[in-house]
């Protein structure tokens, strides 16, 4: 159980069943706000404990559960490896560009680094003004809750928040030359005899990579063989990616080629219109569009959508509540991540309640959150 004003975990318990959840809801009278996953126990937990709580679906359970259902129909739709055919008609029905389009603000990976960065910048600007005042390095990490590593970082003046990670990408070294590797397999040339040409012309990574490259063009030009189809091959895994991240993102498939796919699969074209629109909806909190987005989308009569959708009525308050407060369970997940490597490390020697005796512990001195 996490505070989720202060960010700090104030109570393990034992069980997740209804009842325990319940009586401990019931302990603490002044509880008014409760986020949680889509489970149908905590919600019955909440509503057993008789007390005025407003629930919180969490956002990004909620949008697991969309993606999770779209991938099992698309999965269930197309083999793992497809012909697209050559003249493949052009989709013609509800316009899908907005897919593909940059993403709205509400959505971006941008937005959400640079939210990251400005809070990383209040602790920052604590971190220098204590040092102003007199602090010590030991004081400053008490007071902030980071380390004393992370106060010396935040001290230096060329200290940079942004992470240097961000928006780069490492460059393939085989991609270069993957039209010579699949050539080279259509003349049945061995793994071997691809990797000693590719290498005279500057291939420097690994023969693991060349034979996990190769297996997989092999595998998609058998099945290509068995199918009988002109055209061109696509992998159904990018189509699945394209329920994460926009089309600018992947590499492996065109805005071109998706539009012909859509033509030759309109439903696919709706699908990616329905978790587009969920995802504006919900991050962009347009709470008044939910009703007309769970009407639409349930008119397509998918049965994977379907079955989401039903879950979200039965828990409607929770969700609309989602789209109108910022509350979410990410400091819950996180908590649980590191319980989790805590309690490998017990496992088989401790009991419940001397896990339970550390974690708090840990917690009192700023280890978990």
């Amino acid at each position: 159980m996490v505070d989720i004003d202060t960010h700090r975990v104030v109570d393990l318990l034992a069980s997740r069943d209804v009842e325990d959840v319940a009586e401990w809801l019931r302990s603490y009278p002044n509880i008014r706000i409760v986020s949680r996953d889509g489970s149908v126990s905590y919600k019955s937990a909440i509503e057993q404990a008789g007390m005025d709580i407003q629930q919180v679906s969490d956002r990004f359970h909620l949008l697991k559960g969309l993606t999770d259902a779209a991938k099992k129909f698309i999965s269930r739709l197309l083999s793992a490896n497809f012909m697209l055919p050559t003249e493949a008609s052009h989709y013609d029905g509800k316009l899908t560009g907005d897919y593909w389009d940059k993403p709205i603000k509400e959505d971006s990976p941008t937005a959400k680094h640079n939210a990251n960065v400005e809070k990383k910048m209040k602790v920052v600007k604590q971190v220098r003004e204590l040092r102003k005042q007199g602090f010590n390095k030991g004081e400053i990490a008490g007071l902030a809750g980071i380390s004393r590593a992370t106060v010396a970082k935040y001290l230096k003046e060329d200290f940079n928040p942004a992470n240097s990670y961000y928006n780069t990408t490492i460059p393939s070294k085989i991609k270069p030359y993957a039209e010579a590797i699949k050539t080279m397999l259509s003349e049945g040339k061995t793994f071997k005899q691809i990797g000693i040409i590719i290498r005279e012309k500057g291939y420097a990574g690994s023969d693991a990579a060349i034979r996990m490259f190769a297996t997989r063009e092999r595998k998609i030009m058998k099945e290509t063989a068995r199918q009988g189809v002109s055209g061109e091959k696509i992998e159904r895994k990018w189509l699945v990616s394209l329920l994460y991240r926009p089309i600018d993102k992947i590499s492996a498939i065109s805005a071109e080629q998706l539009d012909r796919i859509i033509g030759e699969y309109p439903v696919i074209g709706r699908v990616y219109d329905a978790v587009s629109g969920f995802k504006q909806t919900l991050l962009g909190k347009k709470e008044s569009e939910l009703d007309k987005w769970l009407e639409e989308t349930d008119s397509l009569e998918i049965d994977e959508l379907s079955s989401f959708i039903n879950g979200i009525r039965r828990d409607i308050a929770a969700v609309k509540n989602a789209i109108l407060l910022d509350y979410n369970n990410g400091l819950a997940e996180g908590s649980v991540n590191k319980l989790k490597v805590v309690k490998r490390i017990m496992y088989g020697r401790n009991s419940f309640e001397m896990l339970k005796g550390k974690l708090l512990r840990l917690e009192l001195k700023r280890k978990i959150n």
